[in-house]
């Protein structure tokens, strides 16, 4: 595998390979060495803090250089990333802070909540808050208590978001005063700018949504909850194992758009030597997960030289398709954002991952039947049959694509 390795790594661009090499907690000599042959190559600092910022890895990449060969880098980018890490780091204390006050208000109503990603996967995975970039806070609640949870953020002046639609005032109303329309949000979220949009609060009811067939429900998670200690507060965590399978699903459902994202994996990999391997594997097949999980721990170790064992290794060599999907995503990674989105294929790329037919038939007829918010707004009533819905999704669906295929049609014979 080091061989594959290699190779891939040799594939990018010198700016690219240092932002690998360095996009690490803890680097060994033989990557420092590496790091230390790079930048004595002309590179372009420019480039390299342009796909760093836009991969989220600022605060590694300023550590290892800071580390490892300071002097090769140009005072003024130095700098630059000096500034921006002290500033990330004063902004995640802040959010850390913010999340103790939130989580302290959520029990006061007595509304079982948790926090994931963020500052507890910071911590738990980076032993250090300043070391990951996060901008946002999730908060993980039982469907039950969606509507407690939403009035409390309301009652306390967050402004809840509204993506796709747009809304009047009155609709506004109605969608804020509803207790169904979590039905039909997509993402199993709702969001909220905190306060004075300082920060974004996500509201979760599923940490990966329904439709994405790769099912992690709150109850499945709180069977095997730890803890992780935010300033001198202790606070209920994910299982390492159960952060593997979030962090490959998320990155899945999200075409791995971001380093940042296989970052979090390796270093959580590196983190837990005595990561339950036999577990999460039974825990992916179960779940209809084995090619997400495969192709995203293979991502870290091609990319980060994540450890893998043998056990992960064999289940690779078992399904030919894992390596194509990842070569793909190593393909893609680096693209700049349009050229991405011209790439991608979202809809392909989702069932290609997916290796039961009854998961990418679930997936298919899920984003085809199940209404959304876009159905909502057609009828936008605080209170109404939800059979509605479901009866107009499917016309809307057919009238939509249809007109799209018109139009493609009459730009075709133009």
């Amino acid at each position: 595998m080091k061989k594959n390795q290699t190779q891939t790594l040799g594939n990018y661009g010198t700016e690219i390979q240092l932002i690998l090499n360095c996009a690490r907690k803890n680097i060994d000599t033989e990557t420092a060495n590496k790091i230390k042959a790079l930048v004595k190559q002309e590179i372009d600092w420019q480039y390299l803090i342009k796909i760093a910022t836009s991969h989220s890895v600022k605060p590694l990449l300023y550590q290892t250089l800071n580390n490892i060969c300071r002097d090769a880098v140009p005072q003024t980018i130095f700098t630059q990333l000096q500034k921006d890490f002290r500033t990330n780091a004063l902004r995640n204390l802040y959010l850390t802070r913010e999340l103790l006050k939130v989580l302290d208000l959520f029990a006061s109503e007595n509304i079982p909540v948790f926090c994931f990603k963020g500052p507890p996967l910071a911590q738990c995975v980076y032993g250090d808050i300043s070391l990951r970039q996060f901008s946002d806070l999730d908060l993980l609640v039982y469907e039950k208590d969606v509507v407690k949870g939403k009035d409390l953020l309301v009652k306390q002046g967050n402004k809840m978001r509204f993506h796709v639609i747009e809304l009047d005032e009155m609709e506004e109303a109605a969608f804020i005063e509803s207790e169904t329309i979590h039905q039909f949000v997509k993402e199993s979220a709702y969001e909220f700018d905190y306060y004075n949009a300082q920060f974004v609060i996500e509201l979760h009811w599923e940490v990966i949504p329904k439709y994405f067939a790769f099912p992690l429900s709150i109850d499945y998670l709180k069977e095997d909850l730890t803890t992780v200690t935010l300033l001198n507060t202790s606070i209920p965590n994910l299982s390492p194992e159960n952060y593997l399978l979030l962090l490959c699903g998320h990155g899945t459902k999200d075409c791995w758009d971001q380093l940042s994202r296989i970052c979090d994996l390796a270093e959580l990999i590196c983190a837990y030597p005595q990561l339950n391997w036999k577990f999460v594997m039974e825990q992916a097949e179960k779940k209809g997960g084995m090619r997400i999980v495969l192709s995203g721990v293979l991502l870290a170790h091609n990319l980060l030289k994540a450890p893998l064992p043998d056990l992960v290794l064999e289940k690779i060599e078992l399904d030919i398709e894992i390596k194509k999907i990842v070569a793909q995503i190593q393909n893609w990674l680096f693209l700049d954002s349009q050229e991405r989105s011209q790439q991608i294929k979202v809809f392909s790329f989702h069932l290609w991952t997916k290796e039961r037919f009854k998961d990418k038939i679930w997936y298919a007829l899920s984003l085809f039947l199940t209404p959304t918010t876009s159905d909502w707004v057609l009828l936008p009533k605080s209170n109404f049959p939800a059979i509605f819905y479901y009866l107009i999704r499917p016309i809307r669906m057919l009238v939509k694509y249809s007109l799209k295929q018109k139009s493609i049609d009459s730009k075709v014979c133009n």
